[in-house]
């Protein structure tokens, strides 16, 4: 992989981690957010707080992970990058699959934005920085 390929895909990546991270600290606030909670549900109120904070975490740990991927790119294996992959397909998902199933979406428009922006630069990024080759385990 030339560096340019590198640069450019650390870059877009990085725009993905960005809009990842205030996504992250987004739903992290629904987490002490008082309007969040489920009044209605009768095993606790603020069992919808707690899975706010659960997805935040995981937001947390595959931002991370893409995290690692822009460090090591020029280096990766490509048994560490398929992981982050398979876990950023599915992180990704998260934001977009519920909406065609259910019409579950983000709040507004600038939500939506931000997820547009992780969702390609994630997904972009990832893929310029593929590693070529397999590995010799």
């Amino acid at each position: 992989m030339n560096d340019q390929k590198i640069t450019a895909g650390r870059a877009i990546l990085a725009i993905g981690i960005v809009c990842g991270f205030i996504s992250f600290w987004y739903t992290l606030a629904f987490t002490w957010d008082e309007d969040f909670r489920a009044v209605n549900l009768a095993v606790g109120p603020t069992h919808s707080n707690f899975h706010a904070f659960r997805e935040a975490l995981l937001a947390l740990a595959v931002n991370l992970l893409l995290i690692f991927v822009l460090l090591r790119a020029a280096t990766i294996k490509i048994e560490i990058w398929s992981i982050v992959l398979f876990m950023a397909v599915f992180y990704y998902a998260g934001w977009w699959v519920a909406w065609p199933i259910w019409g579950y979406h983000a709040p507004d428009i600038v939500a939506e934005l931000n997820h547009v922006g992780g969702t390609i630069g994630g997904l972009l990024g990832l893929m310029m920085l593929r590693p070529s080759g397999t590995s010799q385990t």
